[in-house]
């Protein structure tokens, strides 16, 4: 479903040329629940955005469908775009309006009639279940509803691809455990392809069927999530394993911008 094919994309970070995708391939399939995981600055944030195109590659390909998005003009990046949407580590919901009116907002932009916004939006909040939540503004919520509005907001225009940006990552392990348990249930309810970045390797661990590995702009490993776990080849990899398993490794998880 999305073939990446030779992504390259640089910064300009103080006058000098920083490499963020030195060439990236990889698949992912229609329905695969794709876990990409590295150290800071590994890339991954810049390879998700580039996948719905926030960031703008310096050369390669994105195949979707058998498009390269690249190339897209203005009208055909607002029609895929419709298709692929994104939930974030902070949730980015609207403070001024409540639980309703962000959920109903995708909705609004789109022009869709009030009586199928009020059916859908109904709807959403049923699905991610927090359907007693619709009147209450974000201040109010705990994380986790915070997260589960901005799934249902996701998903309100029906997406094919729903793209995850670190997006258990403030939350508590109950919590996070409860977001993933969603996640898979409306990947497997849903049809939904799901492309998450993380540093967690229990998030990746829980959900994910396939994982790449990336450090330093490359992808240095990736395949079917339990064989590349099961043998690691990568210094990264190795380390999170590790870190898992309890042994103490200073890692340096603080995200950057790249």
């Amino acid at each position: 479903m999305i073939e990446i094919k030779d992504l390259k994309k640089s910064y300009l970070i103080n006058g000098n040329k920083t490499e963020a995708l030195k060439g990236i391939n990889l698949k992912i399939e229609k329905g695969q629940v794709f876990g990409i995981i590295g150290k800071s600055g590994a890339g991954k944030s810049t390879l998700l955005r580039c996948l719905n195109l926030l960031e703008t590659p310096d050369e390669g390909e994105i195949i979707v469908e058998g498009r390269d998005i690249t190339k897209f003009n203005k009208r055909e990046l607002r029609e895929y775009r419709k298709n692929v949407s994104m939930i974030f580590q902070h949730f980015n919901l609207l403070s001024n309006s409540n639980v309703y009116k962000n959920v109903a907002f995708p909705l609004e932009i789109a022009g869709h009639k009030r009586d199928y916004i009020d059916k859908r939006v109904r709807e959403l909040l049923k699905i991610v279940g927090i359907e007693d939540k619709e009147k209450e503004y974000p201040s109010n919520l705990s994380g986790g509803q915070k997260q589960r509005v901005a799934i249902a907001r996701a998903l309100a225009n029906n997406p094919k691809i729903l793209l995850c940006d670190e997006a258990t990552s403030a939350l508590d392990p109950l919590t996070t455990k409860q977001i993933l348990d969603l996640l898979l249930e409306l990947n497997k309810t849903l049809g939904l392809t799901i492309v998450l970045i993380t540093h967690e390797m229990d998030v990746v661990d829980r959900i994910c069927s396939n994982v790449a590995v990336m450090e330093k702009g490359e992808i240095v490993e990736e395949g079917i999530k339990d064989e590349v776990f099961k043998s690691p080849k990568s210094k990264t990899l190795r380390q999170f394993l590790q870190s898992q398993k309890g042994e103490v490794i200073y890692l340096d998880f603080k995200e950057r911008a790249i």
